[in-house]
């Protein structure tokens, strides 16, 4: 049986919390990482696990939350060991906030968390204020009513793939995209009823917020 989807919140300082405000819905499971729980308890939540090692902020205290505290020496971030809890606890989709902004080498290792989970099968999102990023492979991803918003894509872990895509104002049909060429940068989303089919590789996809003029 498929489980409710979770929410990890992490500890970026560009955290916006009526951002995560706007997609939790009732039965979302809460987990922070590290830090991030500072962002539940804006938003009036006790999060279900919080993991970290908190060498940058206070150990929390919350009696009906598991806590799982990691040692600061270590090779998985504190976003990681969250994930592979979850992941243990048999979640298929995940949201992540918290992920961007801030330190440029944690934005990058979160992107790494992303390909871990689409690896996996896993359905996932990285979203914050300005954007919505995902990482896909083989087979086709829809989006849906994103009609104005910009939209990027670009290989991952590869050096190129073999995509088509839908519903653009720049769509291909089996295109190639190299690693060292960005030329998946600047699109525009045209349909509410997109479409990504990648026939190679695996692909990283930013969906820009704010909404262009469609020419």
């Amino acid at each position: 049986m498929k489980k409710n989807r979770c929410i990890i919140i992490g500890a970026s300082p560009d955290t916006d919390i009526e951002v995560i405000r706007s997609y939790i819905k009732k039965n979302d499971k809460i987990a922070c990482a590290d830090g991030g729980y500072k962002y539940a308890a804006q938003l009036n939540i006790v999060p279900y696990l919080i993991v970290g090692d908190f060498d940058s902020s206070k150990r929390p205290e919350l009696s009906d939350t598991k806590i799982i505290y990691l040692p600061v020496r270590k090779d998985d971030t504190d976003t990681v060991a969250v994930i592979k809890e979850c992941l243990s606890e048999g979640f298929d989709e995940f949201l992540l906030f918290g992920m961007t902004g801030g330190r440029t080498d944690h934005t990058f290792a979160n992107l790494s968390v992303l390909y871990k989970l689409a690896r996996l099968g896993k359905t996932a999102y990285m979203i914050d204020k300005n954007s919505i990023i995902f990482i896909a492979g083989k087979g086709k991803t829809e989006i849906k009513d994103k009609k104005g918003c910009g939209f990027g894509i670009f290989p991952f872990a590869c050096e190129k793939i073999e995509v088509s895509l839908w519903g653009f104002e720049y769509e291909l049909s089996r295109g190639i995209l190299s690693a060292d060429y960005p030329v998946g940068v600047s699109n525009t989303i045209v349909s509410d009823n997109a479409c990504i089919e990648l026939f190679s590789g695996f692909c990283v996809a930013v969906i820009e917020k704010t909404r262009r003029q469609i020419t």
